[in-house]
């Protein structure tokens, strides 16, 4: 039998485990890319990596995990331990678009995850070949209204922002575009400075060079303001084109359920690293600029977003894969 006087402490041995167990993050965090090494995903991962590691002095890997749109390693971590060690670099393509071009993606982009922090912002710029007899957004609108479906806009693939920037422009303008899509957004570049399509909504460092070569006719940023990487280009909205604005960023996001400390900790790490002037500059180099949020904020964008991408991918007729 076990004495009254033992039972204290008998419970504070009980009880030692669970206070002996380690603060978070006592190992590795995993940063999972759902995209291949050497994209646009890929290098915002790297730096928020070495971020993550700076700030939580634990080292963060990097995990590549493609495949099937981004939906292989979304998927991957929407089922992994909501324990903060498993996490991905999450973009409005991997968890807004996939879940509805993909009929077996196996997981909701909101719903299934925990929005931890934004990370990175950039714009898209609506540009055309030099031929085609427009110097700005209204009159590329006129033209395009007097030549209606004659007009070709190529975009990186179905179903993808830039594809989808186009649906947004011919909803708020009345155009008929008619949309090429390529296998990525290099040949549709490629496609747009030879003459074989007239328009693309591509990422700013995407056309960058090839509007600062006289490639290609920069018309306006899709941001609807004007992006502080090119403060003399208009905005499409400021050229007559109301609402139109579909965010381009890059976030992290964990398996539902982390708990509540966890995230607030790594959204702090997230964005203090935001403030760091090196890191500024290499988003700068990339063509993006910082973008820090909570993450209320966070998840507040998302639900709305979600909606907007439903909305185009209804109207674009995009049939879901698979």
């Amino acid at each position: 039998m076990i004495s009254r006087r033992a039972l204290p402490a008998l419970a504070a041995g009980l009880a030692t485990p669970a206070l002996a167990q380690p603060a978070w993050p006592s190992r590795n965090i995993r940063l999972v890319v759902p995209y291949p090494p050497g994209g646009a995903s890929d290098i915002a991962g790297r730096l928020q990596a070495e971020a993550l590691q700076a700030a939580l002095g634990v080292p963060c890997v990097v995990d590549n995990r493609s495949g099937a749109g981004g939906t292989v390693g979304t998927l991957h971590v929407a089922q992994s331990a909501p324990d903060g060690y498993t996490v991905m670099m999450a973009s409005p393509s991997s968890h807004l678009g996939a879940p509805l071009l993909f009929r077996n993606a196996g997981y909701d982009g909101v719903d299934d995850f925990t929005a931890i922090a934004t990370f990175a912002t950039g714009t898209a710029i609506c540009c055309v070949n030099n031929a085609v007899p427009v110097r700005n957004i209204q009159e590329l609108v006129a033209y395009a209204k007097a030549n209606p479906g004659r007009l070709n806009y190529g975009s990186a693939g179905a179903g993808g922002a830039n594809h989808m920037l186009g649906v947004l422009f011919m909803l708020r303008t009345g155009t008929d575009l008619t949309h090429v899509p390529y296998r990525g957004a290099a040949p549709a570049l490629a496609d747009l400075i030879a003459g074989n399509i007239q328009v693309v909504f591509d990422s700013y460092s995407g056309v960058i060079g090839a509007i600062r070569a006289g490639q290609v006719r920069a018309l306006g940023v899709t941001n609807p303001t004007r992006w502080p990487l090119a403060p003399d280009m208009p905005t499409v909205q400021e050229q007559g084109v109301p609402d139109f604005d579909l965010p381009s960023f890059s976030a992290v996001m964990g398996p539902k359920g982390i708990p509540e400390p966890i995230v607030r900790r790594m959204n702090e790490a997230i964005n203090t690293g935001l403030r760091d002037a090196s890191m500024i500059r290499r988003l700068d180099a990339n063509g993006n600029v910082p973008f820090p949020s909570t993450p209320a904020e966070f998840e507040a964008l998302m639900r709305a977003q979600r909606g907007t991408w439903r909305d185009l991918v209804r109207v674009s007729g995009v049939q879901p894969e698979g």
